[in-house]
């Protein structure tokens, strides 16, 4: 009688072990599966050709991303006007006061400061430091009253001082200068008048 016992406790516990191994295995296998499942939605990118929202006509082709330019990054998209400073000497022997020296030109005609914002609407090199070129000038760009941001330009046909930057958190966005903006520039460069406190 005892050995029967014995035998119904052993078979009893044999059983309680081997139900709760599975329970344990199949909670294992439902994390593993959550935990896949997670994965694969946070990769899953928008359809061919699809853009999201706020970015239409932006996204092309099979999950891309849209690419901030320099409009986005500088706040520029409701620039109505501009003044545009030209330094006087700015490739003189005066390496470290030339900016101090200049004519402005001030402008809110679509015809001068969408070309402007167009340059500006590219990729571009983000640097952790200025380049070791002169600037020809700088252009402040506005919204009716407010100044929005300062950008630095040179026209140089080097090609390696011929840029559009401006400043934001400590780096510098440059942009390479169109031909049609530079030309634009020269052209307004003999338009610029000394500020009145020089007159």
């Amino acid at each position: 009688m005892r050995k029967i016992y014995f035998q119904h406790i052993f078979l009893a516990l044999f059983i309680f072990t081997a139900i709760a191994s599975l329970a344990a295995c199949e909670t294992t296998t439902t994390k593993t599966i959550e935990v896949s499942d997670t994965e694969l939605e946070s990769v899953d990118g928008p359809e061919p050709g699809e853009a999201t929202e706020g970015e239409a006509g932006t996204a092309t082709g099979a999950g891309a991303v849209k690419t901030n330019t320099g409009l986005d990054i500088a706040g520029l998209h409701q620039a109505d006007s501009v003044q545009i400073l030209f330094f006087t000497d700015p490739f003189g022997k005066d390496s470290l006061r030339y900016t101090r020296f200049f004519k402005h030109y001030n402008t809110s005609d679509d015809s001068t400061v969408q070309p402007l914002l167009k340059n500006l609407d590219q990729l571009f090199l983000l640097r952790t430091e200025v380049m070791k070129c002169r600037s020809e000038g700088k252009i402040f760009f506005f919204k009716g009253t407010q100044e929005l941001k300062t950008v630095y330009f040179s026209t140089q046909a080097n090609g390696d001082c011929a840029y559009m930057y401006f400043i934001k958190d400590g780096g510098f966005y440059y942009f390479p200068i169109q031909p049609a903006t530079a030309a634009l520039l020269r052209k307004l460069k003999p338009l610029a008048v000394k500020p009145s406190a020089e007159n």
